[in-house]
């Protein structure tokens, strides 16, 4: 009984730290909405006769490589947080043909490309709690730099969505080569109820006019680059939501099983206890009886 408090104390501390964590990262997650919606109007802005001559929008001919950004936990006690990307993955690479190779996010995504057989370009693990876009700078250029190469013909990020505390959805969808309709996707598909800006907003077939300085390519240049590493970012705002999440829905179970446990215990030995003294109380009373017959 002892032990089973101590262990309902701990996953009680754990629900609630996940609880605040989780608020903080889906707050994140939202406000980078409006940022989004911003960068959509300027590229459908764009003429695409711009558009299909950036090395950012086209797509490499030569190659059938494939490079997929996964991002998992770093650790567990998340419920099924880490199994759900793990077969929403699995069933992605039982479809394709292409070759396909890995750059991780998170221990358990490591352990996810290792089971794969695929070749792990590189890992990361050492983000912090709360990250910034700064701090996955060199994951960003990494993947930016591998794709203008020419090696990969498409770039792709696995990740988990977060649409509530009890639901979260095991997400594969391609960042670069970047087009209009994709920047649409992202924002449908990363939206969180009550962030800022609204793909309603954006004109698509009569956007804005802006003038660009020094010109259009040079502005699409500075540009692409930062919206694939948004949705990098986003996609690890997204996960770190949906980890923190599961971990507390997994913690609130554990203490409610703990709840249930300890009451459970404590009835068994309020009945042990009563079998106890009722057994003492026949032993006393036939001892009387062979007292008083002799």
């Amino acid at each position: 009984m002892a032990s089973v408090g101590n262990m309902k104390k701990i996953t009680k501390a754990m629900e609630m730290v996940s609880r605040s964590k989780m608020k903080k990262d889906v707050g994140l997650a939202v406000n980078t909405r409006a940022y989004a919606t911003r960068a959509l109007e300027l590229m459908v802005s764009l003429s695409n006769e711009t558009m299909e001559k950036n090395k950012f929008l086209m797509t490499p001919k030569d190659t059938d490589k494939v490079l997929i950004v996964h991002i998992a936990s770093n650790k567990g006690l998340c419920g099924g947080y880490n199994a759900s990307a793990l077969r929403a993955l699995n069933s992605y690479l039982v479809r394709r043909d292409d070759k396909i190779e890995f750059v991780t996010v998170g221990k358990y995504a490591r352990r996810h490309a290792d089971k794969s057989g695929r070749e792990i370009l590189k890992s990361f693990e050492e983000f912090p709690e709360t990250p910034t876009v700064g701090d996955i700078s060199e994951l960003g250029d990494f993947v930016i730099k591998k794709f203008l190469s020419g090696e990969y013909k498409k770039v792709l990020i696995s990740y988990t969505k977060y649409t509530s505390p009890f639901h979260q959805v095991p997400t594969i969808r391609k960042i670069l080569p970047l087009s209009s309709m994709s920047l649409k996707n992202i924002i449908d598909e990363l939206s969180v109820a009550g962030g800022e800006g609204n793909i309603d907003e954006v004109d698509l077939k009569n956007p804005k006019q802006y003038i660009y300085e020094p010109n259009e390519d040079a502005i699409l240049n500075i540009v692409v680059p930062r919206l694939a590493k948004l949705q990098i970012y986003q996609g690890l705002l997204e996960s770190n939501a949906s980890e923190q999440s599961s971990r507390m829905v997994a913690m609130k179970n554990s203490t409610d099983n703990a709840d249930k446990m300890g009451k459970e215990l404590l009835l068994n030995y309020n009945k042990a206890r009563q079998g106890s003294i009722t057994k003492e109380i026949l032993e006393i009373a036939a001892g009387a009886d062979a007292v008083s017959d002799s």
